[in-house]
Order: structure tokens, then sequence, then C-alpha cells
């Protein structure tokens, strides 16, 4: 890995770490929003270094998590997953929206994986609504869900196009 790119995945993971530790209110419940993952959408456009520092800086965040081990692997494995596919995907499907489709995928990863293992560690259990009783895992994803659009497809994704189009003079990963 260049100087250069050493550096940027650096900044990542103290942004990523700062950003969830800063915030641990809102970063650690079974309705989160994780104002970090917002982040997750950058390695469409700085590849690997995005997504060695977003993940370095998720294991980095995750040790002051109240969920011990499972949300120190279970998290940055998720968000590996979701920034290196992200970036892989955006390589090879060019298409307009790509990046939108590659942001919901990053999305949807982080809701379900999260949210499963969120709601085996916390037990949301069963409730009622309007005559039917749903899941509690259907209300540890939406919780996650919730916060995910906010931070990944609301904040992340049209700072991946800003950072694109006026803060990089040539996108080197992506077309």
């Amino acid at each position: 890995m260049k100087s250069r790119d050493l550096a940027a995945a650096i900044v990542f993971a103290g942004l990523y770490a700062a950003g969830v530790i800063a915030l641990p209110g809102i970063s650690f419940e079974i309705i989160q929003v994780r104002v970090s993952d917002a982040l997750l959408p950058l390695a469409i456009v700085f590849g690997m270094p995005a997504v060695v520092g977003i993940t370095v800086g998720t294991f980095i965040a995750n040790l002051f998590s109240p969920f011990g081990p499972v949300d120190l692997l279970g998290g940055t494995l998720t968000n590996l997953v979701a920034t290196y596919v992200g970036w892989k995907m955006a390589r090879n499907f060019v298409f307009r929206g790509s990046w939108m489709f590659v942001a919901v995928f990053q999305t949807l990863l982080v809701t379900f994986i999260v949210g499963s293992y969120l709601y085996v560690l916390i037990g949301v259990p069963p409730t009622p609504v309007a005559g039917v009783v749903v899941p509690g895992i259907v209300f540890s994803w939406l919780g996650v869900l919730g916060g995910s659009v906010i931070s990944i497809l609301v904040i992340g994704y049209p700072l991946a196009k800003a950072v694109s189009r006026y803060l990089v003079a040539e996108a080197r990963y992506v077309r």
C-alpha cells in the first residue's frame, strides 16, 4: 500500500472510530443511527484505502460496544464486506444509478446482519401490532434499517457523489 493510500486509510479509520465513540447513545442500540456509516459509500470513490480504514475504524469503535465480541467481530466483518463488495460492485456495474444500487446494498447488508445479531443479544420480544403479532427480529431489522437509511443513503450516498465530483480530481477506482 502506497503511503498516500495508507494515510487515507488512517484518516478513514480515525473518522469512523471518532464518530461512533463520540455518539455512543445512537451508535450501539437496537434503534441506532451510526453516523459513521455515512463513510461506507466512500469506498466507491477511494477503493481499498477506504475499505481498510473503515474496517479498522469499525473494530476500534466496537471495542467500546456494550455487546462485546459479537459486535466487535460482527460489525467489523459486516462493514468489511459492505465496503469491499460495494467497491467491487461499483467497478463492475457501471450504469446510471449504480452508486445508489451499491448504497442500497450496503444499507440492506448492515440492516440484516447487525439487526439479526442485535436481536439475539438484546432479545426483542414479539409485539402485537394491529392484531398481528410481529416477530421481534422484524423490529430489530427496522431499528437498524431506519438508521442505516439516514447514514448510508441520506448522508453517505450524496457525500460520495459530492466528493467524487468536487474533491477528487480523478476518481481513480471507478470509471
